[in-house]
Parts: structure tokens; sequence; C-alpha cells
């Protein structure tokens, strides 16, 4: 079933999308999409904008029917946006007067701004054409944390492999969406809440967090998915009280004893499931058991539609629904099937712990840095509220460990902290992991993927 027969079977009544300036039903929202039915024959299309109704409305009426529908982010800088869309080939892009790509040069007959105005231009330059092979690739950019974002093509039941589709259930569900919505994980919450018959709320993404946290919290919203360093964020805001979660979904990022244990507290009554997906790997796997990592006993028998291993220290992981390569020979994805996730994972026990990323290991004259074993270490000292670590070149040692940490309230006076939290990690690390540059600052932001940014 396409992505627009999903949808036509919630009721038509049922709010699908509400904003701080509308509301759309499902009826409407199928309606919008069908109008356009045909339209998108073959074509390759491409979404570049911060409207999610346009986005979901070309989405419906693209699956099943175009060629390739590929989503880059509206608030990415152009000169990272525009090399994606060249690689894409489309024959249509829309976007907004207020995407970032908007007056950066891409051609008149090329930019449309609604699926409308999109759709009459694909039909005008070609007429007649039909999808050869029967399937529409939905194209998805990394985050490009590590380096330039690629482009991963999915199939729309590789991403949907593991979404709930209680429609009854869903009529009591109010999803939040604080993620872009043109990245793996906001495309998740996207498909998650609509097939799942459940309302979207989405709050402007470029408002303060504390405004974005209260509109969330007056709208009803139950349920919620962040990286840990924004649920860190939430934790912080005096608005984040308010929300009445009974699902919080973290994802993205290393979910440590300490953010499961705060939240816990904070939201008693919610179900915490920590997802491992990514971008590369696709849909993988859930733990809601409150404990960091995952069962051991998942590398033998893992969760269905998927194989897990590990091969030096990094985790492996089989999805038949992702391809072998990149978009546009932007390199080689899978080697058999099996997708590098660049995840360093130890076994201990009945347990594997995340400890890192492979492309985030720090260089100290040959002894290697986890940066995330280090902020694990800050995060838990009772004055910090957040950390970030990262490399400080050094002429002599090739590099550092430097650590940025925002102090949380009642903390003492900037030399009392500093020397409290130097006598803290001498408990938990070895010498050379231990910061020889700590800043406090008052906060620090995230990608627009809710990552955290390493850069100092």
């Amino acid at each position: 079933m396409t992505f627009f027969g999903h949808l036509s079977r919630v009721p038509a009544e049922r709010c699908a999308i509400a904003t701080p300036s509308m509301r759309v039903s499902f009826g409407e929202l199928c309606s919008a999409a069908e109008e356009l039915a045909g339209d998108f024959a073959a074509a390759r299309v491409v979404l570049c904008t911060d409207r999610l109704l346009d986005a979901v409305t070309t989405l419906a009426a693209c699956d099943g029917v175009a060629e390739v529908v590929a989503l880059t982010s509206a608030w990415q800088p152009a000169e990272v946006v525009l090399p994606l869309i060249e690689l894409a080939q489309p024959h249509v892009v829309i976007s907004s007067e207020t995407a970032n790509v908007f007056n950066a040069g891409l051609p008149d007959d090329l930019l449309s701004f609604s699926p409308q105005d999109a759709a009459r231009a694909v039909a005008r330059k070609r007429s007649g054409s039909r999808l050869q092979n029967g399937g529409t690739g939905w194209v998805v950019t990394t985050s490009g944390t590590t380096g330039k974002p690629k482009m991963v093509q999915h199939s729309f039941a590789g991403l949907t492999r593991s979404t709930k589709r209680d429609l009854d259930r869903g009529k009591d569900m109010v999803w939040g969406m604080i993620y872009d919505f043109s990245r793996f994980a906001g495309l998740q919450v996207v498909l998650q809440s609509l097939l799942g018959g459940a309302c979207l709320v989405v709050p402007p993404f470029e408002a303060p967090l504390d405004d974005k946290l209260a509109f969330l919290a007056d709208e009803g919203c139950t349920h919620l998915s962040a990286t840990p360093t924004m649920m860190r964020k939430i934790l912080m805001s005096p608005a984040g009280g308010s929300l009445p979660l009974r699902q919080i979904t973290l994802g993205g990022e290393i979910a440590d004893a300490a953010i499961l244990t705060s939240l816990s507290r904070a939201f008693p009554e919610a179900r915490i499931t920590h997802v491992f997906a990514s971008t590369e790997a696709g849909v993988g796997f859930s733990v809601s058991d409150k404990r960091e990592g995952f069962p051991v006993s998942y590398l033998s028998s893992p969760p269905s539609g998927i194989g897990l291993r590990i091969d030096q220290g990094r985790l492996w992981v089989r999805n038949e629904h992702v391809g072998a390569h990149y978009l546009g020979g932007q390199g080689v994805l899978s080697k058999q099937g099996w997708v590098d996730t660049g995840d360093l994972v130890e076994a201990d026990g009945d347990r594997v712990y995340f400890r890192g990323r492979e492309s985030g290991v720090i260089n100290i004259g040959g002894d290697k840095v986890h940066p995330e074993e280090v902020e694990r270490a800050l995060l838990s000292h009772p004055d910090v509220l957040l950390a970030r670590v990262y490399a400080k070149a050094n002429p002599i040692m090739g590099a550092l460990v430097a650590a940025d940490v925002v102090p949380g309230p009642g903390a003492p006076s900037q030399a009392e902290l500093r020397a409290s939290i130097l006598a803290h990690l001498k408990n938990y690390l070895e010498r050379h992991m231990i910061p020889a540059s700590l800043r406090f600052v008052e906060s620090f932001d995230t990608n627009t993927a809710g990552k955290l940014r390493r850069n100092a």
C-alpha cells in the first residue's frame, strides 16, 4: 500500500497536522494529494521547503508514481544543499521563499513554490511518462556531522517497517515535532504519527525551545522523539515539565544511564524507548527497558527484518531495504547487505554498550579518547547540565581533549566548580582523557538533526 493509501484509511475528520496558524484534517490532506494523482509520473522530485504540509502532500502524491522524491533541508546553507540537489538530478524542486536555497541560483524552470505548481511543471515536461519498475525511491540526506552530507535511497516499505498502525489507539495520540522533518529522524516522526492516525503538532522550527515546548504542551503532546542532547535541554526548561508525555523516544546519540534516569524521574508515567536507526542503516531496533545499550541476545536473535554483528569493535547492520551505494556515486554504503554504522560498541555480560563514533575518536599522542565517554563522566557531576567534548589542536601531542560545560543552577563559582569537576573526573577517567581545556558556557547549539555540534 502506498503512503496515500494509508492516509486514506484514517477517518477524514481527524486532525492530521496542527501548527500555530492552521489545522489540517486527514480528509483535507488526502484531497490535496488526490488532486495531484498521476501528475508526478516517473518524475524526480526534490523537496527543500520549510512547509511540512507541502512536503507531506507531495510525498503522498509521489509515492508509487514518481521515480524519486528526495528530501533536503530548507535550513541548511545553500552551498551545502545545492550540490545535493544536483546529485538528485530533479525535474522539479519544491521550495519556499524562506528556504536557504531561495535566490541561490536554481534555474527558474526547475523551481516551484507549491506541490500544485510543481505538478503542472512536471506535466509540461514529462507528459505521458510512466514509472517502469513500480517503486518510488525516498531519498534522505545524512546529517553531515562528520563530513559532507550524502544521499541515501530508501523505500516506503523500509522506512515504515516498524511503524505502528493502530488507528483506534492513534486517535488519542498527539506527536510533537521538534526535528527538521526532512531528516531521517524527523521523517520517522511524520510517518509514525500519520500512519498511526495521530495528530502531528508542529511548532515553528526556528522558534526558541521554550516557545516550542509551550505550544506542544498547549496542544496536549503525548509522544515526543528527540536526541538525548535535546531532551537534556527540555529537562532544563521550565516549559518541559508541563508536557503530558506518555511516550519518549530517544535516538541519534548514545542514551546513557544518566539521561534515562532523569527522564524516568521527570516523566514517571512515560514509556521511554531508545531507538537505533540511521540514514545509512535505515530503521533498526528499539529498547524500552530503561537500560543503556541493547541485549547481547540481539546479536544472535535480532529483531525481525535486520541482522546485527560486531566486527573489529564496530556495529554492523544488515537491512535488505537499503541499497549498496550512496546516491550519485558518493561511495559504497553496504557490503553484501551489511552497513558499517561507524558506532564503536562493546559486549559486556548480557549487554552491548555504545562507546562512541569511530570518526569522532580523539588521538592524544597515540592514545584514543572517545568524546562520548568523557561527556558521560562530566554529566555524572551534579553541577553539570550539559557537556560537549571535542579535539583541540596541539603541536606536540597532535590534539588535546577540550570540553565546554553548562553549569547547573546553584553551582559554585567557576574556580570552585572547575576544581570539583577535575577531581570528579579523576575517579572515572584515565589521565590522558581528562580535558586539558575546560570552558564554561551558557548553552551550545545542536545541528538541524538535533545532534551535538562537536566543533569549538
